[in-house]
């Protein structure tokens, strides 16, 4: 199998869009592109400027256009796909978040240092068995294999019903397994980096009223997209 042949959609990290890679993959298709999500940003700047301090940067993604978006562009993203974006109260244990009705998880790991920018990765259950291309890591300094024009097949694996790990800084999606290994692996996420959990669930309200499609990004700035 091919990995474009995978049943899971899978975006994998471009410079720092990986709120937009979050949101794609939990949705499991390209609902938001980079133009859609610079388009909320600005939006968001414009309704509240004072939000950017003196400076008058806008405060929801990098300056330089290359994404890094704060979690108000991925609500109201969501918001014009028919999502809630609804916070899991860190006081509890992610054990006591209530998953029924959510199509999905958004986590955040938040920077602790200067230099450790944060990173936004989805997680999604999946109700059925998924066949999966088997793509074997590589190690620093093994050789690498010859590349050719026509991208290789990999050997399948059948895993049961379960959480996937869609992470974009991942290779392939990876599986993680039932409710009870979802907590382990979210406690041990939660033990090395600050984390917020996100539940991604659909809004009783249905989709938010859209702008107008969102123009193609200039060829200076289309490059930050993969």
């Amino acid at each position: 199998m091919k990995l474009r042949e995978s049943p899971i959609y899978h975006e994998q990290q471009s410079f720092w869009l990986c709120a937009k890679h979050s949101l794609n993959n939990v949705l499991q298709h390209e609902a938001c592109t980079h133009a859609d999500l610079e388009r909320i940003a600005n939006q968001l700047h414009e309704m509240q400027p004072e939000q950017s301090g003196w400076l008058r940067f806008n405060s929801h993604k990098n300056f330089l256009g290359f994404g890094y978006y704060d979690v108000n562009v991925i609500a109201m993203a969501l918001g014009e796909q028919g999502f809630d974006l609804l916070w899991h109260d860190r006081r509890t244990g992610i054990e006591a978040a209530d998953l029924n009705g959510a199509v999905g998880i958004i986590v955040h790991i938040r920077p602790d240092w200067f230099f450790r920018r944060g990173h936004w990765f989805a997680m999604k259950y999946f109700d059925q068995s998924l066949a999966v291309p088997v793509v074997p890591k590589v190690y620093v300094g093994q050789p690498q294999p010859v590349h050719s024009a026509e991208p290789p097949d990999y050997e399948t694996q059948t895993y049961p019903p379960g959480f996937w790990n869609l992470d974009s800084k991942l290779a392939h999606p990876e599986y993680v397994g039932d409710r009870a290994q979802l907590n382990a692996f979210l406690q041990t996420l939660g033990k090395r980096n600050r984390v917020h959990v996100l539940l991604v669930a659909p809004s009783a309200n249905g989709p938010s009223v859209q702008a107008p499609p969102s123009p193609p990004l200039t060829s200076s700035s289309s490059s930050t997209s993969s």
